[in-house]
């Protein structure tokens, strides 16, 4: 079997566990690059097999996972692309993506939109991926092994829009109950926007603070939350907006 790169931006973990359930089906376990916090150049050969995985963000990949990926270039190294989103729209993130990778001298064989938990709202997509999800990315993974045994790229047509949707700021507040905080630092390390100060796991910089999440996911005392009222506003509305199931798309 092959060794298999995975490469992803997960604030909430769910995008890199949709990458680690394709690159389980199709070769050995290789080198992670978690771009949260890998943030430097890097060529992959041709003879690297990666899978990239991107959240979707108000239609697009997160600005700072575009900025560190954009450091990533290929040698006509096979690529499977994957956007990860919370049952609402996908929008232009995974032509984005695949633009991106193609630029960036990746040969793009196979791509796919996947449905996770929403990061956000939590009354959405709970419970995913789940069993039915699992089971289409597992044979989406084994065809794109096909594809990878001959050497084919990317057919299909990904939708979405050329120039892609501009970047939206939420106005959420992400706040920290201090009677909770452990001040173990987690939020801190992981903060990929630098938002939280060093000496201060309270405090949120919210002009920096991209809404990702991740301090909240990996908050061991659940004292990290989105907060304020524009978020308890929104929260029943999209939740209402979003209920409906949406299904994986892959394009090969």
């Amino acid at each position: 079997m092959s060794n298999v790169t995975k490469i992803y931006f997960s604030p909430s973990g769910t995008t890199k566990q949709v990458v680690e359930q394709i690159a389980g089906n199709i070769g050995q376990d290789g080198e992670a690059y978690d771009l949260l916090n890998f943030n430097a150049n890097k060529i992959f050969s041709s003879d690297d097999i990666t899978i990239v995985g991107m959240p979707v963000f108000a239609g697009r990949i997160p600005k700072t996972a575009r900025n560190r990926l954009e450091k990533l270039k290929g040698d006509n190294t096979p690529a499977i692309a994957v956007v990860n989103y919370g049952n609402a729209h996908v929008t232009d993130a995974l032509l984005e993506l695949v633009d991106l990778l193609k630029e960036n001298n990746f040969n793009v064989i196979a791509a796919a939109s996947t449905i996770s938990h929403h990061s956000i709202f939590d009354g959405v997509a709970v419970g995913r991926p789940d069993s039915a999800d699992i089971e289409k990315i597992n044979e989406f993974a084994k065809k794109c092994q096909e594809k990878i045994e001959t050497g084919e790229s990317l057919a299909s047509e990904i939708p979405g829009n050329r120039p892609y949707v501009d970047y939206k700021q939420l106005p959420f507040v992400v706040s920290s109950d201090e009677t909770l905080c452990s001040f173990c630092y987690d939020c801190v390390s992981i903060c990929p926007e630098k938002a939280i100060p060093d000496d201060d796991p309270i405090d949120t910089d919210l002009d920096l603070c991209s809404r990702c999440a991740a301090c909240i996911s990996i908050c061991p005392e659940d004292a990290r939350s989105f907060t304020g009222e524009a978020f308890e506003t929104k929260k029943p509305a999209f939740e209402e907006a979003n209920s409906e199931r949406k299904e994986p798309e892959f394009y090969l």
